[in-house]
């Protein structure tokens, strides 16, 4: 009978203290990583994602089958970010990027945000022309 109780008290202790733990373990674990912001928006022909530098710097990358631009991202004020487009980078082609840009941003969860264009004293961002001849390179 002694044998009895130890063996009912520890599928009680089991049953009553580990499993709810285990399962609190597990849900907590799951949310946690959905909960962490997404740092890639994927589309078909493009992707924007985030590379954080520090607390309130990052570089924004977009790229396509073309380019690959850096964009630095710093605060504006507390409401938006402002993205400064490299130097390099043609009013032209800045237009051609920024409604692709544009959504990719809004996915990530931008819903403000200023693009200027880098100072000539800044050398923080950077675009590069992706080479047509490698299929399958960015």
């Amino acid at each position: 009978m002694l044998n009895r109780i130890h063996t009912d008290e520890s599928v009680q202790v089991l049953v009553f203290v580990v499993l709810p733990l285990l399962c609190l373990f597990v849900v907590g674990i799951i949310l946690w990583f959905r909960s962490r912001p997404a740092t890639t928006a994927r589309f078909p022909t493009f992707s924007v994602s985030i590379s954080r530098v520090s607390h309130e710097d990052a570089y924004i990358v977009y790229k396509d089958q073309e380019w690959q631009v850096d964009f630095y991202a710093g605060p504006c004020d507390r409401k938006k970010a402002c993205l400064l487009a490299p130097r390099e980078l043609s009013e032209e082609n800045l237009r051609k990027l920024v409604p692709n840009l544009d959504v990719g941003l809004r996915k990530l969860g931008f819903k403000e945000y200023e693009i200027g264009k880098e100072s000539g004293t800044l050398k923080s961002s950077s675009v590069r022309r992706i080479d047509q001849s490698r299929p399958g390179s960015w």
